[in-house]
């Protein structure tokens, strides 16, 4: 039987495009975002108890990636963009039902007139994503020690070290006065290395700035001599 799922809120985080974004969860720990429920689903009732937990699974959908065909074989970056897997053997978002799961820290339960708002942290997330479902986080069951990580058995290795030019910090400085943890937050993101698998490699582009759409402004970054230089945050 099939079966029509329902939205129930929306999600707002710091990552406003697609390049950029954290490759896996909590890569990024302290990237923000608040999930708002639809008025069906804003309930205080509905929430009850949840905060008693650190952290959530949340249920939700690649909106920006819904195709009408899927891909048998991706090609993971952690892989260097040069090799195929299975699709289900990957976490791309092209997928025969575009559905993504990320377990978060649940910061905070507001509760406003217009019903309850989560504050989560550790988003690897694109801005205003549909949510379909959360669910408590459970240490007991949902930390399995002995399991393998195929392909990707560790953590992706931090590889630069990230400089800001005297103009990124100063901006930096003065926009932290409203985005805690701002500069934390930018060297998590681009220790990371958000360029395209194929550029891992690549430790010097002096020639080229990346830009990352990042809160409400744009996060401009270069490669040069083995470390990234934060130009700019316009």
């Amino acid at each position: 039987m099939e079966y029509q799922f329902k939205t129930i809120g929306t999600l707002h985080t710091c990552f406003k495009e697609k390049f950029g974004i954290p490759r896996q969860m909590n890569l990024v720990e302290n990237a923000p975002a608040t999930l708002v429920f639809h008025p069906e689903f804003a309930r205080e009732e509905a929430v009850r108890e949840l905060s008693s937990f650190s952290h959530i699974w949340l249920l939700f959908i690649f909106h920006k990636a819904v195709t009408k065909t899927w891909p048998t074989m991706v090609r993971p970056p952690r892989l260097g963009g040069n090799k195929k897997v299975g699709v289900f053997a990957s976490r791309s978002p092209f997928r025969p039902n575009p559905v993504g799961m990320s377990a978060v820290k649940l910061e905070s339960i507001e509760i406003t007139s217009q019903g309850p708002i989560l504050h989560l942290k550790g988003v690897d997330i694109l801005d205003k994503t549909p949510v379909v479902d959360i669910k408590p986080y459970l240490p007991y069951s949902d930390i399995i020690a002995k399991a393998t990580g195929g392909f990707a058995p560790t953590p992706p290795e931090q590889g630069f070290h990230i400089n800001f030019s005297d103009k990124a910090l100063g901006q930096c400085t003065a926009l932290e006065k409203k985005i805690p943890n701002l500069k934390s937050i930018i060297i998590q993101v681009l220790e990371n290395d958000p360029r395209p698998g194929y550029c891992n490699k690549i430790k010097d582009e002096p020639d080229k700035i990346y830009g990352i759409r990042l809160f409400d402004f744009d996060l401009k970054w270069m490669v040069t001599h083995g470390n990234i230089q934060v130009v700019c945050l316009d």
